[in-house]
């Protein structure tokens, strides 16, 4: 089985990520998964870029492709674990970049309020971030079955537009959640682990590091709990 990681900037990740990702290499590889890795620099344009990534990693044969942002660093288990969960389309959520602790999930839940658990403790999602995202090929086989308006390309070797963003129903949506709709709008469930440890890193006024550090499983026994 092969894995491509993928990543999107502006101008490079940063340190935090590469050390992250440095690290999760060799369980990755002892665990038996072949790795790739593809990025785009300097593109805008966060949608185009994903699908260009995409086209990539198709073409050095993944089986799963992982799509983490660059401002994100992780604990190594925490990159297998997100890859070894089962399910076609699996996230880890993490916070936003401010002092209040909100996460970036819409998650379903039960009559009494409780999200919404697979037997592994899994989540089932509505709505998740791309920035620590596994999606496998027959996802991406079925959504562009669902959405041909979406492949663009020479028909010989066409791409699609996975993460198209955009105004829909009078409501502009950004790739992440564009994605988590279609997915679900195409049959498609969404898993999200919830017990990872992800840090969302900013920059402080003075250029140094402004760290964000999260768990949502943490987070989430720490709510008033569904009586």
């Amino acid at each position: 089985m092969k894995v491509v990681f993928a990543t999107p900037s502006l101008a490079g990740p940063t340190a935090p990520y590469i050390s992250a990702l440095e690290q999760s290499i060799p369980l990755i590889t002892g665990a038996g998964w072949e790795e790739g890795y593809a990025q785009v620099v300097g593109c805008p344009y966060i949608s185009s870029a994903r699908a260009d990534m995409t086209r990539k990693a198709l073409d050095a044969k993944a089986d799963v492709i992982v799509y983490l942002d660059y401002d994100l660093s992780w604990k190594p288990q925490d990159l297998l674990t997100l890859l070894e969960t089962p399910g076609d389309v699996v996230a880890g959520t993490y916070r936003f970049k401010k002092d209040e602790e909100e996460y970036m999930a819409t998650v379903y839940t039960e009559p009494s309020g409780r999200p919404l658990l697979r037997a592994d403790g899994c989540i089932k999602a509505k709505m998740i971030p791309a920035g620590f995202l596994k999606v496998t090929k027959e996802a991406i086989d079925k959504f562009m079955t669902a959405y041909p308006q979406l492949i663009f390309g020479p028909r010989y070797n066409p791409s699609i537009d996975l993460f198209n963003h955009g105004a829909y129903e009078g409501v502009w949506w950004g790739e992440d959640y564009a994605f988590a709709r279609r997915w679900g709008e195409a049959g498609g469930d969404i898993w999200l682990v919830p017990n990872l440890d992800l840090t969302h890193h900013g920059k402080k006024k003075d250029g140094t590091d402004d760290p964000y550090p999260g768990n949502f499983h943490e987070f989430l026994l720490r709510q008033p709990q569904p009586t």
